[in-house]
């Protein structure tokens, strides 16, 4: 899938269900995953153990129903649970029965953390990771913003989208707003970018090592 193939109005806002779907799609993560998501069929229990403990919604299994406004016959179903089951997405906890809303606007910070754990450049870390992670801190990435106990980690997203120049500069009050689609695909294909040069580079790095030892071992046959 490409950009070019989304139709709609890119300047409008985008909910969390239609982001998760171009995300699921455009990084072709059930393809990527593919044995893992096999796992998660044959054990769906074992597979969804970390997310039950994130959610207060008494998951159905068979069908597999993960939120309570997410169903079979919902138009982002598919995507939503594959990209739960990869544990970039999930519910409100402190609301009842942990609504995904997916028809609700995604924010800028959601947005992030969305794309930047799909592409995997900023993997999730809980709490008390990011308290004992004091080459973290030291880095000068736990930016001081004015967020309460339950937005504890839009710091570390926020710090990664300026280290990568996505954005100069987001206050608190601009990550709780939402993202146009436009905006949101930009971001995708920024972050999977980054993907990219990382493994041009190692492989670049590869080569140079494997002349290394291709010069050495010449040297040393003299």
């Amino acid at each position: 899938m490409s950009f070019s193939s989304v139709n709609a109005a890119t300047t409008e806002g985008i909910s969390r269900g239609e982001a998760t779907d171009l995300t699921v799609k455009y990084l072709q993560l059930e393809k990527t995953n593919k044995s893992f998501l096999n796992s998660c069929k044959l054990d769906i229990g074992t597979c969804l153990f970390t997310f039950s403990t994130r959610t207060n919604f008494t998951i159905s299994l068979k069908p597999v129903i993960l939120y309570p406004d997410v169903y079979p016959a919902y138009r982002y179903y598919k995507s939503i649970n594959v990209a739960s089951e990869l544990d970039l997405v999930r519910g409100y906890f402190e609301e009842d029965n942990s609504p995904f809303k997916p028809e609700q606007p995604i924010t800028r910070v959601e947005a992030l953390k969305l794309a930047l754990g799909a592409t995997k450049v900023l993997d999730w870390k809980e709490k008390f990771e990011l308290a004992n992670d004091t080459s973290f801190q030291e880095e000068g990435n736990w930016i001081q913003l004015d967020f309460d106990a339950q937005k504890w980690w839009y710091s570390r997203y926020l710090a990664a989208a300026q280290t990568n120049g996505f954005w100069t500069s987001v206050t608190a009050q601009e990550a709780e707003e939402g993202i146009s689609k436009d905006d949101f695909l930009k971001l995708l294909d920024n972050a999977n970018k980054i993907v990219a040069s990382r493994q041009t580079s190692s492989l670049a790095d590869t080569s140079d090592q494997g002349q290394a030892k291709a010069n050495q071992s010449t040297t040393l046959a003299f």
